[in-house]
């Protein structure tokens, strides 16, 4: 018998515990096994340039995120203990103009909607997609990508495990019409245009 279980957010924790200590708790206190007194959570300057939050153990060595900023290192005796979360603000993104929306009842019985802009929407379970698909074990990383040009919609497999489906077919390519039913894994969403 393994000595460690796997909980539904993917942590691995030891048998003999009835929850997973890393996930999240409602009601979340400083006490406990998800205690954060080794954690240290920072917002750097504006002015950083980061655009994604950075995690970065107590005692590595200096690492450069951008040019001319550097995380300092730290007493090498801390050993892992401690841990910084440093979150920057988003990098500025130019405008673009709404061009249509997902919608779906599988992610939320009551109804969920994503917003698809002219360029590219690259859907997935990945945070960094622009619409990511939650809880979805069937959804890759990276798996479809919608874009938007002056001619419509298209759309592409990003070479997913489970792939694509369009109204019910498997397809890696092609073009969205208003009302197409997409399915990603088992999440399914309908398109509407806006234009």
């Amino acid at each position: 018998m393994s000595e460690f279980k796997l909980c539904k957010n993917g942590h691995y924790y030891a048998n003999n515990l009835e929850e997973c200590p890393y996930c999240p708790k409602p009601g979340f206190s400083h006490s406990g096994p998800n205690q954060l007194k080794n954690t240290i959570i920072s917002t750097p300057k504006v002015d950083s340039g980061w655009d994604h939050t950075k995690v970065e153990t107590t005692n590595q060595i200096p690492v450069t995120n951008t040019p001319g900023t550097t995380v300092p290192a730290h007493n090498a005796a801390n050993n892992l203990a401690k841990t910084q979360l440093l979150s920057g603000t988003p990098a500025p993104q130019a405008e673009r103009k709404l061009a249509g929306w997902l919608v779906s009842y599988t992610i939320n019985p009551f109804g969920v909607d994503f917003r698809l802009y002219e360029g590219r929407n690259l859907i997935g379970a990945d945070p960094a997609c622009d619409i990511v698909v939650p809880n979805d074990l069937a959804v890759s990383g990276r798996h479809l990508t919608i874009l938007y040009r002056v001619d419509g919609f298209r759309f592409k497999d990003e070479f997913s495990t489970n792939g694509t489906f369009i109204n019910g077919e498997i397809r890696d390519e092609g073009t969205l019409q208003d009302g197409d039913t997409i399915r990603v894994g088992s999440t399914t969403f309908k398109f509407r245009s806006a234009l």
